[in-house]
């Protein structure tokens, strides 16, 4: 018996080791990404607090990568609605994200704005309907419809502007491969991570959007009921659909990345004051209609049974199988060169977008 015990965790360990050997054998080649910070600002490890941009301060939560040399892929987490920037980081059940620190990724987990620099605020002030032409309040992830909305067309937002600033400055410090930035959420974080993409194609890698809105449009841009655009969805699932989510109209080209979006089966919806008012069948199906038809794009498309929520099967297991599959894939990478590992048990996932859905 201890025989056989020493040989399994002899085999558990040399397979960890040749997943992970895609993280350190790649080569780290450069990009053009300037590292800096806002002057005077010194990035740390752990909290870092009052980071000047956009005339407000924003906060963010470093964690280096362990027992690493050498410039490392970098991943951004980003909460939803209802749970902290801490619990993001730590707990199981919302992430436990900075657990990937030990596969040598740098992790640095973002403030929401609507937290006010305190990492340890779960829902509050931030669950809820947006302001200033925004529609959700957690992140500046899509525009509000009508006129007050329409800036937002064209600009990418306060957020999408701190998420990059961010990793500059972490740069500064610490080395990082430039063309190995990823960043993905759940939720509204998965939002603001399809609006981050589609309007930073050239700075971020890829992402990972977990249950992630689309806001899909009529072709014309303008906003669509919730009923309708269900309805629009499930009557033509294959459909490019412009959405509320990123530029109006939405890129015709975008550089290359690895985008993997992830549904949480038929209880991924959400409620509103006890009303359904989202539900991300419709709207996973289209942002990977949108990702798959993109040439210099990879599509990943997953589907689980854990709901609205982070990935509960498997989940540490699954977080290291899907970042270290972002990671295999460099910016600039050649889509036909990608290959995909089989997933943890509890996900299906296929190369382009989804087709469970409809």
């Amino acid at each position: 018996m201890t025989i056989i015990t020493a040989m399994m965790r002899y085999r558990l360990f040399t397979a960890l080791c040749a997943l992970l050997g895609l993280l350190v054998a790649l080569p780290a080649m450069a990009a053009e990404v300037e590292w800096s910070c806002p002057p005077g600002f010194v990035v740390k490890e752990g909290l870092n607090k009052g980071f000047p941009i956009d005339g407000m301060m924003r906060a963010f939560v470093v964690v280096p990568p362990r027992n690493a040399t050498g410039p490392r892929p970098v991943w951004v987490p980003l909460t939803g609605s209802v749970e902290a920037t801490n619990w993001n980081l730590t707990a199981l059940r919302s992430g436990n994200n900075a657990h990937l620190a030990d596969a040598g990724f740098m992790v640095v987990g973002p403030v929401r704005e609507c937290a006010e620099q305190d990492p340890a605020l779960a829902a509050g002030q931030c669950n809820g309907p947006g302001h200033d032409g925004w529609n959700w309040n957690p992140w500046h992830e899509g525009r509000a419809d009508g006129p007050a909305g329409d800036r937002w067309k064209t600009d990418a937002g306060s957020d999408a502007r701190f998420l990059h600033a961010m990793v500059r400055c972490v740069g500064t410090k610490w080395p990082l491969d430039a063309k190995r930035l990823y960043l993905g959420g759940i939720s509204s974080g998965a939002t603001m991570t399809n609006r981050a993409l589609l309007f930073g194609s050239d700075f971020w890698a890829g992402g990972l959007t977990i249950s992630g809105e689309w806001y899909v449009t009529r072709d014309d841009g303008t906003a669509l009921s919730f009923a309708d655009a269900r309805a629009a969805v499930a009557a033509d699932p294959t459909h490019v659909f412009q959405g509320r989510v990123g530029p109006m109209p939405l890129p015709a080209k975008v550089g290359p990345m690895v985008v993997m979006t992830v549904w949480g089966g038929d209880k991924d919806l959400w409620n509103c004051a006890g009303v359904l008012c989202a539900d991300y069948r419709p709207s996973t199906q289209a942002g990977t209609n949108y990702w798959s038809r993109q040439p210099a794009v990879v599509s990943v498309a997953c589907s689980a049974t854990h709901g609205h929520m982070w990935p509960q099967v498997n989940t540490d297991a699954f977080n290291l199988w899907a970042l270290t599959t972002l990671a295999s894939f460099p910016k600039g990478s050649d889509p036909k060169t990608f290959r995909m590992n089989p997933p943890p048990p509890g996900y299906q996932c296929r190369v382009g977008a989804f087709t469970d859905h409809y």
